[in-house]
């Protein structure tokens, strides 16, 4: 075999071992963006049921809100506002709302969603003032409760 078939042989099998190693390269993105892509919708997903899950936390707080109103100071309410805390810091979620026709009279309450205890009701002056004339004292439990 001449020197000039050596060479040409040589390169031609360069050329081959360059193609190949593309189509390696190739195929390995074509496999890394399909795992991607396929752990992106694993992840819409996950957000979606911890959406769902969320808004049910919610209206069972709200509820357990609106009911706690009505029961203590006979009050329509509606809620205008919530927020869930993340649950590394607490399971509550904090509602921000007013009575109904009344938009002076607004409060926040927050209720514990794992035990449905509400806490921090936070009251307007003119929500504070209304309670009062309907005969219960906002800040005294004992008052409240024994109207």
């Amino acid at each position: 075999m001449s020197l000039l078939t050596k060479k040409k042989q040589l390169i031609v099998e360069r050329v081959i071992v360059i193609k190949i190693r593309s189509f390696i390269t190739m195929i390995g993105f074509i496999i890394l963006i399909l795992l991607l892509g396929g752990c992106q919708q694993i992840n819409k997903n996950n957000i979606t049921n911890s959406d769902n899950k969320d808004e049910k936390i919610i209206e069972q707080a709200k509820a357990t809100a609106i009911k706690h109103l009505k029961a203590e100071y006979e009050l329509e309410v509606e809620i205008t506002g919530e927020k869930k805390l993340p649950d590394y810091i607490a399971q509550k979620v904090i509602f921000e709302g007013n009575v109904v026709g009344n938009k002076e009279q607004h409060f926040s309450i927050t209720v514990n969603y794992t035990t449905n205890e509400t806490s921090n009701f936070g009251m307007s002056p003119e929500l504070v003032e209304m309670i009062k004339t309907e005969g219960y004292e906002p800040f005294d439990k004992e008052k409240t409760t024994n109207r």
